[in-house]
């Protein structure tokens, strides 16, 4: 296997960034979190990128040291690229060319440990392989392990009657009720309509403090959302009620064969959240995958502590049922794992850590 250094500027000259967003991103199996405008965010967050070529395949990985001794750490996340329809055997030979790029960081960068997350349906046999490589299931760097997909809106010829139908009967009827009370939604463009970006994200923290979930950074991420719809990596939708007020958003990511929901927001209008809007916003996600033949990921369902398919009175059992009303189908995936490098040095930088903690 050959492991090269992409050249200088791969995710910052625009011809060059475009060429490797086209193969990380755009391809069959690609992930915006393989992407440029990904990169440029966790540049933002003072974390190094460092952009490699696998067999000629791109590759984005992360790393991570400690402030002037270095021991690092690195992760890949959602790579490296491998096709919703892989065959196993492609699938399978993941986990061993992740083990060779993870040797050469511990060569070439000094890294201790490697962290990684491919977008890989899971399979005994696939967890065969990863334990067969040296690595071990690890927790998860993003909310869901898991996924809830809509595989019929990529089915050629599919019609906008036929998924419509594949929603059940309150969803069908808050669309119509939506539609029935001059609720609108229209799509974002990052040229002119930044403000109404800016209110989109705080849409997200509102609901967020709401439900008690983590905040955004608006600065930080309205530049990241800004970037990739340059890219053509995302869309962002409003819905406004019949006064014209912007009352719920959603953002999704444009990569590979799907169409991902990234986030959500909505604003409490009078003592309730107006349930019609966010139905709406949802389905506009839906039909626009089926418009572009790609899968409607409506994202996962588990949270830490319950990553299996939620059971009725069960924690997360409502957005699973939520989703499911969709005609999304739950997806098990393979998840993170990690494997350490080099375990003497691995066990320093720990060490440091917890000293490095306890101090603050």
């Amino acid at each position: 296997m050959i492991i090269e250094r992409a050249p200088t500027g791969t995710l910052t000259d625009p011809a060059l960034r475009a060429a490797w967003d086209q193969r990380a991103v755009a391809a069959p199996g690609g992930d915006m979190h393989q992407g440029a405008a990904f990169a440029a965010d966790r540049a933002r967050r003072s974390i190094r990128t460092l952009p490699l070529y696998i067999d000629g395949a791109p590759l984005l990985v992360c790393i991570r040291s400690l402030p002037l001794l270095g021991l690092s750490v690195a992760s890949i996340s959602r790579g490296p690229a491998a096709p919703a329809d892989a065959l196993g055997a492609e699938r399978a030979s993941v986990p061993g060319r992740l083990q060779r790029v993870g040797e050469w960081l511990r060569k070439e960068e000094g890294v201790v440990e490697l962290r990684v997350d491919p977008w890989l349906p899971a399979s005994d046999a696939l967890e065969a392989e990863w334990l067969r490589a040296g690595f071990s299931p690890c927790d998860e760097s993003f909310f869901s392990k898991h996924a809830m997909w809509i595989r019929a809106t990529a089915k050629p010829g599919a019609t906008e009657t036929e998924i419509f139908s594949h929603l059940n009967a309150t969803k069908r009827n808050e669309i119509s009720a939506a539609h029935r009370n001059g609720i609108q939604v229209s799509r974002l463009h990052p040229e002119h309509d930044l403000a109404a970006l800016r209110e989109a994200a705080t849409l997200v923290n509102e609901t967020a403090v709401r439900r008690q979930f983590a905040q955004i950074n608006l600065d930080q991420t309205l530049l990241t959302w800004v970037d990739l719809m340059h890219s053509g990596q995302m869309e962002a939708w409003v819905a406004r009620d019949a006064q014209g007020r912007v009352i719920a958003m959603e953002t999704a990511l444009r990569h590979g064969e799907r169409l991902t929901s990234h986030h959500a927001g909505s604003r409490e209008v009078g003592s309730s959240v107006p349930a019609g809007a966010v139905v709406l916003l949802r389905w506009t996600l839906i039909e626009t995958a089926r418009q572009e033949g790609r899968i409607a990921d409506l994202g996962g369902a588990d949270v830490v502590g319950h990553r299996e398919i939620p059971q009725a009175g069960e924690k997360m059992y409502g957005l699973y049922d939520y989703k499911r009303a969709f005609g999304a189908e739950w997806v098990a995936m393979s998840g993170a794992h990690r494997i350490v490098l080099d375990p003497r040095r691995y066990a320093l930088r720990s060490a440091i850590r917890t000293v490095l903690r306890a101090g603050r």
